[in-house]
């Protein structure tokens, strides 16, 4: 099993509405995810995927969807700038051992990926990770037992 790890694109530093979950994407932004959905054509195929339910992951996911078919992403609110237990809860509860696409938020996104490889990693925005856990499933993953096979940040 592989769980591929996005954090959002670059944001605006404040939202109209003055909340943070509702901070868009900014110029910069947008173009890093759009070169990352290229980078990730030929490197995903079939995931489960989730989002964070903030407007900057969706633009990101949105984003990435122009060069890449996803199938139908679960948008979760409670990932929302959550923790990496947060996360590891979620993914040790899940029923399928397809791959993962997760598209979240530091630090909880770095912090995972930072636990399954054992090394200290703080993703920069659109920074991309694949974790390879061989034939581990979802259940059985815990710190220390994934690989990093893959890792992308555009440079726009």
């Amino acid at each position: 099993m592989k769980i591929h790890l996005v954090r959002h694109g670059k944001a605006e530093r404040e939202s109209k509405s003055g909340h943070d979950f509702d901070r868009s994407l900014n110029k910069k932004g947008i173009a890093q995810t759009l070169n990352l959905g290229v980078y990730l054509k030929s490197k995903i195929d079939t995931v489960e995927l989730w989002c964070s339910d903030s407007v900057r992951t969706r633009e990101t996911l949105e984003s990435i969807s122009k060069a890449c078919v996803f199938s139908q992403p679960k948008y979760l609110i409670d990932i929302y700038l959550c923790s990496k237990q947060d996360l590891l809860h979620h993914i040790w509860k899940r029923k399928s051992n397809d791959d993962l696409l997760i598209i979240g938020h530091n630090f909880g996104i770095s912090d995972l990926l930072s636990y399954f490889v054992d090394d200290s990693i703080e993703m920069s925005t659109s920074e991309y990770y694949c974790i390879d856990f061989g034939d581990l499933v979802s259940s059985e993953t815990s710190k220390s037992t994934g690989v990093i096979v893959d890792q992308y940040r555009p440079q726009v």
